[in-house]
């Protein structure tokens, strides 16, 4: 049923008062707090299915979300710094978005991320703006503190029980010489730790589960899945709705001076491009009228590149026993325990020179991501601050088909070098008494490689981490496209909450600003 919450759904009126176009987690967080007003009509509109499939609330069940039955999967164009590959970056398509698929890491980045958007024109996104919004959001294991909050719908915990493997990791990056980090969301980045999650007895908490889905019973709230949106209606340079298509592929228009976009880095410019707003050049080579002259739409399009490296494991559990036919039952049905979730640490380092803050991230993952081993381990290494920028751009002769997605990466002269510093540091806690205790031999023979076969290896190798962001950002210059307030640029009523707005991208995974977006966007558009 495409359809959430029917009762709420007015098929003789679809008149609103804010139309949220995206229900991922931004768009989730904004539904849910706009609604907090009975007097307001809300209407989500998610083109994705309901987030009812039992797998969702498993942590150990993600790969069975990384299906196209909840992800857009797309391909980049050939990349030319990696040999011609194209490369999938996966973003969910279901309500709840990257949240409902993901790999449950929160982290909010670092103050100096924050302090740099207002830097780039973003006047109210510094890090002491946005503390609370984070906080607002949190129900945080630690308790509330200046930097924490409790009671809030995102639940922020550690496993309760930690794999040996996940361990022998944090105990080897104390051998290599990190700091122990109880809190990589406390005042101190650096270090080795337990993972935080979004996390509640054992099930994942997404945003839609977090925030949505308790209040889907407001008769101010509607939510459709199923519904995708075509265009965003404008007359006279101010929104008037939104035309999609319903679930049974019937075309509707919903009306609303209030549209809000939350379709996140790669559809969000891809709609505004079809509604008008963009690159006029490109909009008129299309056919698309044009509406309004935006370049920026599009551009700035950057990530979180990774490569990984793997072990075979001698010793522990792996994700192969939680998959053999003597454990799966088991495993199937507790969401707890040491292989609860395939993510339970991380580390963040310093291996640029004079890096400010970490720019390299480290993730141990209960399984060989190069080999797609279930029997082996291996340890993500995430680039956190690439100089690459690329765009999305529409498909050209069929602009309504997937858009053009170019990341450009490696095209950032410091990326390749500090993956590379990134690679050698990870291999360097594999190599420790207590990771050997656990793994047979790498698969990179390190003492053997230079530096150019290490380059060979990344462009071989080289994936995304799935976080795009930056191609409708926000800023005060010629070639932002949203003001700090959310507002586009030249057009009455239209907003974008999204990791889109970002001028910079975050150094850490994406979702926990996704969730402080939304948080923000409510009290802008409130």
């Amino acid at each position: 049923m495409s359809i959430d919450n029917a009762s709420n759904y007015d098929t003789e009126r679809q008149h609103y008062d804010t139309i949220i176009v995206g229900g991922g987690a931004s768009g989730c967080v904004l539904a849910a707090r706009l609604s907090e007003d009975p007097t307001r009509r809300v209407l989500l509109l998610e083109s994705g299915g309901a987030d009812t499939d039992p797998a969702i609330l498993a942590p150990h069940g993600l790969f069975a979300l990384q299906s196209e039955a909840f992800n857009w999967s797309d391909l980049t164009v050939p990349q030319e710094k990696v040999g011609g590959r194209r490369v999938l970056v996966s973003s969910g398509h279901v309500l709840g978005g990257g949240g409902t698929i993901n790999y449950l890491a929160w982290f909010r980045g670092v103050p100096l991320d924050y302090d740099g958007w207002v830097k780039r024109g973003m006047t109210g996104w510094g890090w002491d703006d946005v503390l609370s919004l984070f906080r607002r959001a949190e129900d945080n294991e630690l308790g509330a503190s200046t930097l924490h909050g409790t009671g809030g719908p995102m639940p922020i915990t550690t496993p309760p029980d930690t794999n040996p493997l996940s361990l022998a990791f944090i105990t080897a990056g104390v051998e290599e010489g990190l700091e122990l980090n109880r809190d990589f969301n406390g005042a101190r980045r650096d270090g080795v730790g337990l993972l935080y999650s979004n996390v509640r007895n054992g099930e994942r908490v997404s945003a839609a589960r977090g925030y949505l889905h308790p209040v889907l019973h407001r008769t101010g709230l509607t939510v459709l899945t199923g519904a995708t949106v075509r265009r965003v209606v404008i007359h006279s340079h101010a929104v008037t709705g939104v035309e999609y298509t319903d679930a049974d592929g019937r075309r509707k228009i919903a009306q609303s001076p209030t549209v809000v976009v939350c379709a996140g880095g790669l559809r969000t410019p891809h709609l505004l491009m079809l509604s008008g707003i963009g690159p006029a050049d490109e909009l008129a080579a299309q056919g698309i009228d044009v509406v309004t002259d935006l370049p920026g739409v599009g551009q700035n399009l950057h990530d979180h590149p990774i490569v990984s490296v793997g072990w075979p494991v001698t010793r522990g559990e792996t994700w192969a026993d939680a998959t053999s036919p003597e454990n799966s039952e088991r495993y199937a049905t507790s969401r707890r325990g040491p292989l609860a979730s395939i993510g339970q640490a991380a580390a963040f380092l310093r291996c640029g020179p004079d890096a400010p803050a970490p720019d390299v991230q480290l993730t141990p993952m209960l399984m060989d991501f190069t080999t797609m081993s279930l029997s082996g381990f291996s340890c993500i290494v995430t680039l956190l601050m690439s100089g690459s920028r690329g765009s999305v751009r529409l498909r050209p002769n069929d602009p309504h088909a997937a858009p053009l997605v170019d990341p450009a990466y490696l095209t950032g002269e410091a990326d390749a070098p500090r993956l590379i510093a990134g690679i050698r540091r990870a291999l360097d806690i594999g190599s420790t008494p207590s990771m050997r205790a656990f793994l047979g031999p790498e698969n990179l023979p390190k003492a053997e490689w230079d530096d150019d076969r290490m380059l060979s290896y990344v462009q071989e190798n080289l994936g995304s981490m799935n976080h795009p962001v930056g191609t409708c950002r926000s800023g005060i210059d010629d070639a932002s496209v949203v003001d700090p307030e959310l507002r586009v640029h030249g057009i009455q009523g239209l907003h974008i909450a999204d990791t889109s707005i970002m001028p910079d991208i975050v150094r850490g995974n994406t979702h926990a600003t996704a969730v402080m977006i939304g948080e923000r966007a409510a009290d802008l558009i409130g």
